[in-house]
């Protein structure tokens, strides 16, 4: 089926406690490994385009690729823009087809300069029915931060305050997850999200999947959760795999993209059973 809108996969995900999974993808065999594993699982899913990760290919081609395979198969296919900093992106986004934004802003900027871009990235979105996505507080991220995470956490008011001011549909809070963690040991905040899910009424969103045990994360899902975000897990499993092809003097790069393709496969299969969303598959939400 054609790409579909983030939105009422939110929806029904809120309604019925599950979370939609998203999983950045950047060549063919992430991308096949990820949509393959939702067709298997009966579920929507979220292919993400890490905006970094834009600069190693052209974001035109990749997203017809995207469209190609989402046409190709029965569940909902979200394409996400997944950290953006700069405006040029979404915009480049929006022109190439994809269904959903997420917007950062560039590091460092005020609280009021993040709000008045984010105001701008929302108007721009909404004018097309797309949902957009925004950061409050700072989701830890492993290597840049020094791991700061209480220092990081999300304050409920200024969330609150945040959503009002910028329109956003989905925000992701930091509650103590950390991107780029590949153990499952982060500590979650659970009142501070139950918090934050009353002060803003909004959908909320997990950065820094990787790192939460899967027990966590079913209570992050009871608590308020409707969409999570794993990748690091999953890459060093695949990175893992590929060096042992090495090791066994394999060095074979079609066998390597292979193991890649399956990793990506059977984890995200995983994850999907973890959020709940197997056997979701025919849920509304087509793109025009």
């Amino acid at each position: 089926m054609p790409l579909v809108r983030l939105k009422p996969l939110l929806e029904d995900a809120k309604k019925n406690k599950y979370c939609i999974g998203s999983f950045n993808v950047f060549n063919m065999e992430t991308l096949e490994g990820v949509i393959e594993a939702a067709v298997n699982a009966d579920s929507p899913v979220i292919c993400g385009v890490y905006e970094p990760h834009m600069k190693y290919s052209s974001i035109e081609l990749f997203s017809n690729l995207v469209k190609d395979y989402a046409n190709k198969v029965n569940i909902p296919v979200v394409l996400h823009l997944d950290h953006a900093e700069e405006m040029a992106s979404v915009v480049n986004a929006v022109k190439c087809g994809f269904t959903s934004i997420m917007y950062d802003g560039p590091r460092g900027i005020s609280y009021k300069e993040k709000i008045d871009r984010t105001k701008k990235v929302v108007e721009i979105a909404h004018s097309i029915d797309l949902t957009v996505e925004s950061e409050i507080g700072r989701v830890t991220r492993v290597g840049v931060d020094d791991w700061k995470v209480n220092e990081n956490k999300t304050d409920p008011e200024m969330a609150r305050e945040f959503v009002e001011e910028t329109g956003i549909d989905i925000l992701a809070p930091a509650v103590g997850s950390i991107s780029g963690m590949g153990e499952q040991g982060a500590v979650l905040d659970l009142g501070l999200l139950e918090q934050i899910k009353e002060k803003t009424g909004c959908f909320l969103s997990l950065h820094g999947g990787s790192g939460v045990d899967d027990s966590v994360t079913r209570k992050l899902i009871d608590t308020g959760i409707n969409k999570a975000s794993v990748y690091t897990r999953i890459s060093n499993i695949a990175v893992n795999r590929m060096g042992d092809l090495l090791k066994k003097g394999v060095p074979d790069l079609f066998g390597m993209m292979s193991v890649a393709r399956d990793v990506f496969r059977e984890m995200v299969e995983n994850r999907l059973d973890v959020f709940g969303s197997k056997n979701r598959g025919a849920q509304p939400g087509a793109a025009d």
